[in-house]
């Protein structure tokens, strides 16, 4: 699948490059952000620098995933990473994931990155559910996917594989075009 870049008002949304490894690194050493998402801890420059040359272009190749740094369109900045981070297109299926720089955090960056893709999605791609997963008790995911417009539907038992091997509970949301404000 070619990658895209996509302008979304304060923001602009495209594959992350070698030149981002650096912030990419900074904002993973966000206990925050290791303690809610699935990024190696510890977090080492060598995991960035692999996510930025390796992951995003095999992702982007493979089509089963479509990952975008998050960038303040002025400045170039980077804020947060979002995308598709599965996808089952023959389905129509996809699943959104996302997480914020420390110091971007509360300028609305993932609920309007999050939109972007979603209505790309949607538009270019042909998904017809985005679903939106989360541990529960991560109430910055959630209260981003409910701002957005997903429903959340419940809560899938044993869903997440924690840090120390164990399983939780995860949240379950999703958006469907016709949730979309125009």
């Amino acid at each position: 699948m070619d990658t895209v870049e996509i302008a979304s008002g304060r923001f602009v949304l495209r594959p992350c490059r070698d030149v981002d490894a650096d912030w990419v690194y900074r904002a993973c050493q966000d206990p925050a952000i290791q303690r809610w998402t699935r990024v190696p801890t510890p977090y080492r420059l060598d995991d960035a620098v692999g996510y930025v040359t390796e992951h995003v272009s095999q992702s982007w190749a493979s089509g089963r995933a479509a990952p975008f740094g998050v960038f303040d369109a002025l400045s170039g900045e980077g804020l947060g990473t979002v995308g598709l981070v599965s996808m089952d297109l023959p389905e129509g299926l996809a699943e959104v994931g996302y997480w914020v720089a420390p110091w971007a955090r509360r300028r609305g960056v993932a609920t309007v990155a999050t939109l972007a893709v979603a209505r790309w999605a949607f538009g270019e791609l042909g998904v017809k559910r985005l679903t939106w997963l989360a541990e529960v008790g991560n109430t910055g995911s959630r209260a981003v996917a409910e701002h957005a417009g997903f429903t959340v539907e419940g809560v899938l038992r044993d869903r997440i594989r924690t840090r120390d091997g164990s399983r939780a509970d995860a949240w379950i949301g999703s958006l469907l075009p016709s949730d979309l404000k125009s």
